[in-house]
């Protein structure tokens, strides 16, 4: 249904560009073959939501591994890789949480420092056996959740670490094999591995939208070895701030995806839908409305390119990378949201029914656009990143 579109880069390398090409159209011909809607549509309220069996068939892909480093197991690509392999999977609204885990997991532990546990899990995560998922966010609502900031509480008793608090919202939830907690310590901001059958953690599984779930942990005196102990202070600030950053423009990427299904569909209905004895896409209203929504297309595809770009280039300052990444977010959560609201309308009645593949693509935008903060929190960010920035420059 929605077309091969170069999803996230532009680039000026012919061979690299020819690679992006062929991994893009095996990663849609994988996704259309192994993930039908039929399938995104199944797993919906049944725990966890997914299923293992097709992470393992991702991991057989060499998918699991795209930005792990060659020498834990994995093939150290850039975002344009992993970012075509998101699309395709969107496309299909496959419910594996590729980004939650490959992309925020993953990325926090390879920024979080070399130590023998972060390797472990790295090695372990490219090979598609273990799952470890992000627990930061604590407020109900998420307004006022910031990377850098942590209720959680974490406490060094001679060789042991002790965790006590609460986290929400973590995906991809009660399925994940452990959880990377964010912990306020005695050096500031910490970082602690917490296995998923560590004594005195309390995993609930919450329902969202689109029929995944989220957990909420409980970390009621939760004692782990000090080797849990992953990284603190400034180190463990910036690798979750730059983590956050890049899951960001990655959600991003399934954002636009899930616009263009949603477009793709709503043009297709306008050219087929007869009313008064002709296509009701031929009415010039509904020819504006469909216009407007390609706009949002257009662009979101623009900024989500320059976003990955940024990411590969790997040069800029953390202030430009978190504001783009924030920029990034807002715009996709808002087009997300316009495009599925109109592209509900211009479908009429059948638009609103279950059975019809919209609302999939509708509740997955729903949730995403939420996640991690939505476009009014993501403006606020970029708002309080550029002003911070500007005054700097000034003094």
């Amino acid at each position: 249904m929605t077309p091969p579109h170069p999803i996230m880069t532009t680039t000026s390398d012919s061979e690299h560009a020819e690679q992006l090409n062929m991994l893009r159209a095996s990663a849609l011909s994988f996704a259309a073959k192994e993930s039908p809607l039929t399938r995104a549509r199944a797993q919906r309220r049944q725990t966890p939501g997914f299923e293992r069996r097709f992470w393992t068939a991702l991991a057989e892909q060499g998918w699991t591994g795209l930005l792990v480093p060659e020498t834990m197991g994995g093939y150290e690509q850039g975002f344009a890789e992993m970012a075509e392999v998101v699309a395709a999977l969107a496309t299909q609204v496959a419910p594996e949480p590729v980004v939650p885990v490959l992309v925020f997991a993953g990325r926090l532990l390879a920024h979080a420092g070399s130590t023998e546990t972060a390797t472990r899990l790295l090695t372990e995560m490219a090979e598609g056996s273990t799952l470890p998922a992000v627990a930061w966010q604590e407020d109900v609502t998420g307004a006022k959740d910031r990377p850098g900031q942590a209720a959680t509480r974490l406490e060094r008793q001679g060789d042991s670490l002790l965790v006590h608090g609460d986290k929400r919202h973590v995906r991809p939830g009660a399925e994940a094999d452990g959880y990377i907690v964010s912990a306020s310590g005695p050096q500031g901001l910490a970082l602690v591995w917490v296995p998923a059958d560590t004594a005195g953690l309390t995993v609930t599984s919450q329902p969202l939208a689109d029929g995944s779930y989220v957990a909420q942990l409980d970390l009621n005196s939760v004692r782990l070895p000090a080797s849990h102990l992953l990284a603190e202070g400034s180190a463990a600030v910036a690798a979750l701030t730059r983590a956050y950053d890049e899951t960001l423009v990655l959600t991003s990427v399934e954002l636009l995806a899930l616009v263009r299904g949603m477009l793709a569909m709503t043009r297709d209905y306008l050219r087929t839908r007869i009313q008064f004895g002709k296509p009701i896409g031929t009415f010039q209203s509904l020819q504006h409305r469909a216009v407007d929504l390609l706009i949002q297309q257009e662009l979101t595809a623009s900024v989500v390119a320059q976003a990955v770009a940024l990411l590969d280039d790997g040069d800029g300052d953390t202030t430009a990378r978190s504001a783009m990444a924030s920029r990034v977010k807002s715009r996709a959560s808002d087009a997300g949201l316009q495009v599925a609201r109109e592209a509900v309308q211009l479908h009429g009645a059948i638009g609103v029914t279950d059975e019809y593949d919209l609302g999939l693509y509708l509740q997955r935008a729903l949730v995403l656009a939420a996640w991690l903060g939505n476009g009014t929190q993501q403006r606020r960010r970029y708002a309080d990143l550029t002003r911070n920035a500007t005054a700097q420059g000034h003094a």
